[in-house]
């Protein structure tokens, strides 16, 4: 009867941590295909703001001063933010990817230690079994023989029980660790890009604000009225001309003085990556 309740409570701790390695072998896997796929998709992400902020650099050139500073200043910002993408990409395949791949080799060889352990019970379960037999039906002197080696056996069968369950309490707490200390790599990972990309993205929102579209087109204005002026000096008499003349030059002067000034603000309105690199250069 005792071994009988012994094998029963074997068999219940071999299901047992078949069912828990059926579990996380499935659970996560599947929780490894997907942060893969996540991984794969923000380096896409990257890639295509990578395009986005060579577009912007050309588009930049097309256009007046003031949008011009501004459009340069934005490109140079999320190509920052792009950097702290790369990093990011890179953290989550070495932190959080690769662990979890690697729970795929630890579940494979649980399972065959599992296996092992299995086939052993049985074997000694089944000596166990034939002792049993031997002790009933074997006079006196063999009866001791048999009950010295079923002793024995039960030792064998009871030490080895013993091994199975702590395979399966050591396999269920570092699990249980592995996957915690991942799941927080992986918040930890996700904190940091977006904490960087906030700092980054909120100077460019102030610098985005701070662009006046008005500016670039008093520019094109005053062009276009010069151009008329000039047009029209070329109609009058030469007296006339010469005044004329002289009073668009001191007009274009002060205009370009003034350009010359609202350049000189619009340049000191540097992109965040700007203002980083040259910090970092100051603290060289």
């Amino acid at each position: 009867l005792h071994w009988r309740t012994a094998d029963c409570r074997r068999d219940a701790q071999v299901q047992s941590m078949e069912q828990t390695l059926k579990h996380a072998e499935k659970n996560l896997g599947e929780i490894c295909s997907i942060l893969a796929s996540y991984t794969r998709k923000t380096a896409k992400l990257r890639d295509k703001a990578d395009l986005l902020v060579a577009q912007l650099f050309d588009f930049s050139t097309t256009e007046g001063p003031e949008f011009q500073v501004g459009l340069k200043n934005l490109a140079e910002d999320l190509a920052m933010v792009q950097d702290y993408r790369q990093a990011q990409v890179e953290r989550l395949e070495t932190r959080v990817v690769a662990p979890l791949k690697a729970y795929g080799d630890i579940i494979k060889n649980k399972k065959i230690e599992l296996k092992k352990f299995s086939a052993d019970l049985n074997r000694e379960q089944k000596e166990l079994q034939k002792l049993e037999k031997v002790r009933q039906r074997s006079p006196a002197d063999r009866q001791t023989i048999a009950e010295v080696s079923a002793q024995k056996a039960s030792s064998n069968v009871q030490h080895s029980t013993k091994r199975l369950e702590e395979t399966v309490v050591n396999f269920q707490g570092q699990k249980l660790e592995d996957i915690k200390k991942i799941f927080l790599d992986f918040i930890t990972v996700e904190m940091h890009f977006h904490a960087k990309a906030l700092e980054v993205y909120t100077h460019t929102h102030y610098n985005l604000e701070a662009m006046d579209a008005q500016k670039d087109l008093q520019v094109d204005y005053a062009d276009n009225v010069a151009g008329n002026l000039k047009r029209q000096a070329g109609m009058e008499e030469e007296e006339e001309e010469k005044v004329e003349q002289e009073e668009e030059e001191e007009e274009e002067d002060e205009e370009e003085s003034e350009a010359e000034t609202e350049l000189r603000a619009r340049t000191s309105r540097q992109s965040y990556a700007a203002q980083y690199a040259q910090m970092y250069r100051w603290q060289k």
